[in-house]
């Protein structure tokens, strides 16, 4: 679940952005910008909390991004398997009940992911490295999550200030 919301705060984080723009549809290349600069920003995160030597970073952050990348396409697919048969009122009692089962099993198949990775990580870092990393995802998770908030905050007030209603 962890996992998931922090694709979902990613996502959302590199889309907030975007979303402020008036005009001209969002290009590729900017999306991936954004997600690219959260990504950079979690690893300093994840290097300053784990105090991670330059050799760990090396190591370990294109085997954590692999992960990531893992869970954020099986996070990306379930949600477009429950799109389709949420929406789609034709769909048959197997097509739903398959829907069900990736949504309800989505947790499972990102733990398997994780001690995939686990294995992986081991070979990296610490015992105690490890262990503190899922505290310091959770602390990452939390910040991202204020910032996304007093952002919308701000947002909204400028929707309603008086330069805007001109």
């Amino acid at each position: 679940m962890n996992k998931f919301l922090i694709s979902v705060i990613l996502l959302a984080g590199a889309c907030m952005p975007l979303a402020a723009q008036k005009k001209g549809d969002i290009s590729e290349a900017q999306r991936e910008k954004y997600v690219a600069e959260i990504r950079q920003y979690k690893h300093d995160a994840i290097a300053r909390e784990l105090d991670l030597s330059k050799e760990q970073q090396r190591e370990f952050f294109p085997v954590y991004d692999d992960m990531e990348d893992q869970i954020m396409k099986l996070n990306i697919e379930t949600r477009e398997l429950e799109r389709k048969a949420a929406d789609n009122a034709d769909a048959s009692e197997a097509e739903l009940e398959a829907a069900a089962i990736a949504i309800y099993s989505q947790r499972l198949k990102e733990g398997q992911i994780e001690m995939a990775f686990y294995e992986k990580f081991s070979k990296i870092l610490n015992n105690r490295q490890i262990l503190r990393l899922k505290n310091t995802e959770r602390k990452f998770t939390q910040k991202l999550m204020r910032h996304h908030r007093q952002a919308g905050k701000q947002n909204r007030a400028e929707d309603v200030s008086p330069q805007r209603q001109k």
